[in-house]
């Protein structure tokens, strides 16, 4: 009975463990942050402290049942360390747990096991001392996500998911930020879960109080509606982020300074921010996890990847305008560029057109919903202003950017035509290495206020730089291509080996080939003697003179001849070409082009052509070949032959024409002046010779007329009768022509000293101007005035006013120029007569001309 009493006396009880760590839990456990649980070895809790209750997710120890929290595997380690215990082993252990409010929420621990023993030493019961794992879990799961993610978009989503298991958030922010000594610019790049902002400020300058209360501070937690309603950040309140952040109805925040380098080259590059709909939401121990996390790791692997991909967009376009031939080309490959690289909504190029005095939009392009450039659908000039006006004109004074924030508030803003509702604009130069002067115009325009930074001026300023190099060359090249294409001349650049690269029109219409066809042929197979071609591969021509040469034209030759590449030897093509071309020439008689206006016989022996060469700067290699036709060459000397023989030819008939006229005017006089009726008859047959003989010389001065060269020479002045030249002029003319004309002489026989070829030209210039002007009823008159020392004729007409050129000229300048328009030479050729020439306009509307030459004193 003793034995068994004894035994019952010493029977270990839960009680007696309890009672011995009483003193403890009030003194350590009760304030600790360890989850801490004392339990019976079956499993009925007896204590649990605050940090316990909170992890298994219950208000009271009452509530908590070990079964519940130990779920799953958790329970089969529960019951292995139970054993454990009993066996008096203390226990170390990981175990992810389960919360009894929420079985969708885990907890990751580590536990350790004391057996808990009465005074006799037997187990009654375990003390566990949990320490929560999952600060270490998210740790490593943000580590991991960074380093599997590093070089993929969505690594801030994933870490954001994350965060928010642990660190409950409404909204997260990260702004990136530009700084400096004189600024500190911070702009939105990322937030979730995503929402679209409704026209925000996406650039914003903190001034001196908000930049110093970030520089303050590493971080914090605040409450967001106290903070965004007293300074400095009150003065954000009416931005529209801020509103829509306010209507989100945004309660608490917490953020963190995210830097880049140590020591004195650390900077701040980001701000990380979480906010959240509940009041309080975040304290001490969520900043501190907030703080303990990596979380710089994965915002600057952002950040870089957005930097990588910029430079990787940045480098396609440096490629892709290095394969652009045309200005026009590379502007629109430009403007499509930026806006990829820096997902801006709207981007146009601007030209200086300093013949215009204008800038003028040349390309626009336009951010798609996809994120892709669209062409807006603008035309090289649909828009031009003023070379002086708007922010354009700004950037063209001074050569500097101009980052405008809002266009609302600038005066010199010219809004353009195309109706956008614009508040921000960045324009930056692009000038080309003489520095002298602005070339083209980078212009971004944003819906927001503030849309771009001090580093977007940076940036799109060092574009500018790098692409200015590319858009001279490309210009150079442009105009080079222009007057290739625009020259008469055939030009047909080859390589080495002679195979055709590039041929311009000209050249196309010489060969009556098009471009694809003739390029990458043999230059040998479309001439008839290829000799001369051939001994350059032979190298023993060298010379840049090849001289002449006949071009096969649509014939057998062209058609059969070896395609670039083929295994024919120089000589074997060169006799091939020559033989074909003397087989073809019977064929070949309906030529197209060139050769069908020279007739069958010129395309049976091939169109000559006279061949010079240049060879390719540098190590190129290669030549560029100029084929000039020598028939339009031979047609000019021709035509200027016979533009020399006929002014001479007129020159020569004009003396024995006017000795014949002036003898047969002595001898109408002498048959008018008789009564008798034979004379009579005689004298109206000499008047019909007279007029007929007028014509005769009046057209060989028309046709001495297309002499320019010859007719402005001076020649010896001879003595002419004025009267009778003017008599033959006027009978030359057609029937209502001479209608028009009234000639008025006070004296017969009047003399001068003149030109004979020169007088008639100035005179019927003249009258033909006055003529062509003067309507039906109109009267040209003209009046033979002889002076002491000079001759005056006098020519008077109505010209049409639109001639005056409206109100810009007086009245003598408004004739001048009348006079100007209808023979720029009359003032030259006037003054070789010695002789002037004066324009007025008279009162009554009319135009006068007045022609003064030097009268002959002496007969014989």
């Amino acid at each position: 009975m003793d034995d068994v009493g004894k035994d019952a006396g010493q029977e270990p009880t839960s009680a007696a463990a309890a009672a011995m760590l009483g003193q403890m839990k009030r003194a350590v456990f009760d304030g600790s942050r360890i989850a801490v649980i004392q339990r019976d070895l079956a499993n009925n809790v007896l204590y649990a402290n605050a940090a316990a209750l909170t992890m298994s997710g219950v208000g009271h120890v009452d509530q908590l049942r070990l079964d519940r929290l130990f779920a799953g595997e958790a329970g089969r380690v529960l019951d292995e360390e139970t054993r454990g215990r009993r066996n008096r082993e203390l226990g170390a252990y990981r175990v992810t747990l389960t919360c009894q409010d929420d079985p969708g929420r885990q907890v990751a621990v580590e536990v350790t096991g004391l057996p808990l023993m009465d005074d006799h030493g037997t187990v009654v019961g375990s003390l566990g001392f949990f320490r929560s794992l999952q600060h270490q879990v998210l740790t490593d799961q943000v580590r991991a996500l960074t380093l599997s993610h590093a070089g993929r978009a969505d690594l801030l989503p994933l870490v954001a998911e994350a965060l928010r298991r642990e660190l409950p958030f409404d909204l997260m922010l990260v702004s990136r930020v530009v700084e400096d000594d004189s600024a500190w610019e911070s702009e939105i790049v990322f937030n979730h879960p995503p929402f679209r902002q409704d026209v925000p400020t996406a650039w914003y300058e903190l001034n001196a109080a908000q930049r110093a209360f970030m520089e303050g501070q590493c971080g914090g937690f605040h409450d967001f509606e106290t903070v965004m309603s007293q300074p400095p950040w009150s003065e954000m309140g009416e931005e529209p982020m801020s509103r829509q952040m306010h209507a989100m109805d945004l309660k608490s925040s917490m953020w963190r300074r995210i830097t880049r380098g140590e020591g004195e080259d650390e900077r701040t590059v980001a701000i990380m921010t979480l906010l959240s709909r509940k009041r309080g939401a975040y304290g001490e121990h969520d900043l501190a996890l907030f703080n303990q996390l990596p979380l710089i790791e994965a915002v600057l692997c952002s950040l870089d990847h957005d930097e990588r991909e910029r430079d990787r967009r940045q480098l396609r376009m440096f490629r892709e305008l290095n394969r652009c031939a045309d200005i026009q080309g590379a502007c629109r490959c430009l403007s499509d560029a930026l806006v990829e690289i820096f997902g801006w909504q709207h981007v146009s190029l601007f030209r200086i057109d300093s013949a215009r005095d204008a800038i003028v939009r040349v390309a626009s392009a336009r951010r798609g919903e996809d994120g892709s450039a669209m062409d807006t659908g603008v035309s090289w000039g649909d828009y031009a202003q003023g070379l002086c006006q708007g922010i354009l004109g700004r950037v063209v004074r001074t050569l500097q950017p101009q980052k405008i924030p809002d266009v609302t508030r600038d005066p010199e803003y010219l809004r353009t035509p195309d109706g956008e509702p614009i508040r921000s604009e960045l324009a930056v130069p692009i000038v080309f290495s003489d520095s002298e002067r602005v070339r083209f115009i980078v212009n971004v325009d944003d819906p927001r206020v503030s849309a771009f930074s001090r580093e977007h001026v940076r940036q799109l300023t060092d574009i500018a730089h790098e692409v200015a190099g590319a858009m001279e060359r490309i210009s150079d090249l442009t105009l080079m291509t222009e007057c290739v294409n625009n020259v008469s001349d055939p030009i047909i650049a080859t390589d080495a080996k002679l195979r055709i690269r590039r041929v311009n029109p000209a050249a196309e219409t010489l060969f009556g080939l098009t471009r694809k066809a003739l390029e990458g042929r043999s230059l040998l197979t479309l001439f008839q003697n290829p000799e001369p071609l051939a001994a350059l591969l032979d190298g023993t021509e060298a010379g840049d003179r090849i001289g002449e040469m006949r071009v096969c034209r649509r014939g057998t030759a062209i058609d059969e001849a070896p395609q670039a590449g083929s295994d024919v030897s120089p000589a074997a093509a060169a006799g091939s070409g020559s033989g074909s071309g003397s087989g073809s020439g019977s064929g070949s008689g309906s030529g197209s082009g060139l050769g069908s206006g020279s007739g069958s016989g010129a395309d049976a022996g091939g169109l000559p052509v006279f061949i010079t060469r240049r060879d390719f700067p540098g190590q190129l290699g290669g030549h560029v070949f100029i084929a000039r036709d020598l028939r339009p060459i031979r047609r000019s000397v021709q035509l200027e032959f016979l533009e020399e023989t006929a002014y001479e030819l007129a020159v020569e008939t004009q003396a024995p024409l006017g000795m014949a006229m002036s003898c047969l005017e002595d001898q109408l006089e002498a048959a008018f002046s008789s009564e008798a009726a034979r004379e009579q008859a005689r004298g109206r047959e000499l008047q019909t010779v007279l007029r007929q003989l007028g014509r005769v010389k009046h057209a060989f001065t028309r046709l001495a007329m297309y002499n320019r060269e010859a007719r402005v020479s001076a020649r010896v002045a001879s003595t002419i009768r004025l009267d009778g030249e003017i008599d033959a002029l006027l009978a030359s003319l057609a029937a209502s022509e001479r209608r028009k004309v009234v000639f008025e002489t006070a004296v017969r026989k009047v003399e001068v000293e003149a030109d004979h070829m020169q007088l008639h030209i100035v005179v019927e210039s003249l009258l033909s101007v006055l003529l062509r002007a003067a309507p039906e009823t109109a009267i040209v008159r003209l009046t033979l005035v002889p002076d002491d020392e000079l001759v005056f004729l006098r020519l008077r007409g109505r010209l049409p006013p639109a001639r005056r050129h409206g109100e810009r000229f007086a009245a003598p300048e408004a004739a001048q120029a009348d006079l100007r328009l209808a023979n720029p030479l009359l003032c030259k050729l006037m003054k070789n007569q010695s002789g002037a020439l004066k324009a007025s306009v008279l009162p009554d509307g009319d135009t006068e001309f007045v022609l003064s030459f030097p009268r002959r004193r002496a007969h014989g």
